[in-house]
């Protein structure tokens, strides 16, 4: 059955999430120390779509580097191209680069952004040079290999296709983990899912809400008007506190488009609200390098 082009097993699992959130932390939080999780880390991330994200960007980076926090960026090799002094200015400060395919993934029509670039609508060949030269535009732009990847629209890219087409090509071009499934996986398998022996990030979700991914698309205030609502700012501080209190264990994995949260205050308020309480931030790399067991999972 399908309500509003819902599933009505997604709706219920997020109904459940709803009204028994702490059960579900607490199973998480256990995942992740079995995974050597010691405490809660924060590992943010922005998509760069198009070349307003990239002057966001350009501001937003050096605030978050001020507060001491990491910072991972998926930027299409497109808008690479376009913007290469920005990004290569923001590698400078730390941040980490992922291969997020080549293509553009957004067309602006009639003052709108339109997605584009579809990984499951495309053919596995066209899927297969489009993560190469992803990989590649990285390398030529930013001056290092990425060591990841996050595919275009990744919550629309099922599973099978990860695993058959995109995860081969990702090892033979030496890159070693992904950050491309939503949060219902978070809540499966914990802060890292080893899936026949590749390591995924999954998305963690809201606080008061698990299986609800907690980005900012999701609380814009319109197509047209590209900047996220006050709600969005209230329920990430909502979450971080919500995890503290609970002394939840494991990785917050959010990320943002930068356009979408430039001049927010509630987005910079979480942040600050992060470094003031001291909750480290990690990049993909770097939680890798936390001792994770390899649990192969069918």
């Amino acid at each position: 059955m399908n309500f509003g082009g819902a599933d009505i097993s997604t709706i219920l699992i997020d109904r459940w999430g709803r009204t028994f959130p702490r059960p579900i932390w607490s199973r998480y939080s256990q995942m992740a120390k079995e995974q050597g999780f010691d405490r809660l880390y924060l590992l943010l991330s922005f998509d760069c779509d198009t070349p307003e994200d990239a002057q966001a960007a350009a501001v937003l980076d050096e605030k978050l580097k001020r507060l001491g926090i990491r910072r991972s960026y998926a930027v299409p090799g497109t808008m690479l191209e376009a913007n290469p002094d920005i990004y290569r200015a923001i590698f400078s400060r730390g941040a980490e680069f992922l291969n997020h395919g080549y293509l553009p993934h957004t067309q602006l029509q009639e003052g709108v952004y339109r997605s584009t670039t579809f990984y499951a609508k495309m053919d596995p060949q066209e899927v297969i040079k489009d993560v190469e030269n992803g990989h590649r535009t990285v390398q030529s732009v930013i001056g290092k290999k990425p060591a990841g990847f996050r595919a275009p629209h990744f919550g629309r890219v099922p599973l099978a296709l990860q695993r058959d087409v995109i995860r081969p090509v990702l090892k033979d071009l030496g890159e070693y983990f992904s950050t491309q499934t939503m949060p219902i996986e978070s809540v499966k398998h914990g802060p890292v899912w080893w899936d026949h022996h590749w390591p995924e990030f999954p998305m963690t979700g809201q606080s008061r809400a698990p299986y609800s991914l907690l980005d900012s698309y999701s609380f814009l205030q319109s197509p047209a008007v590209r900047k996220v609502t006050s709600q969005y700012g209230a329920i990430l501080r909502q979450t971080i506190q919500n995890l503290m209190d609970w002394n939840v264990r494991g990785l917050l994995n959010i990320y943002a488009d930068p356009s979408h949260v430039e001049n927010d205050t509630g987005f910079m308020e979480a942040m600050k609200m992060i470094s003031d309480h001291g909750i480290p931030s990690l990049t993909y790399a770097q939680a890798l390098e936390i001792d994770v067991p390899d649990t192969v999972t069918e």
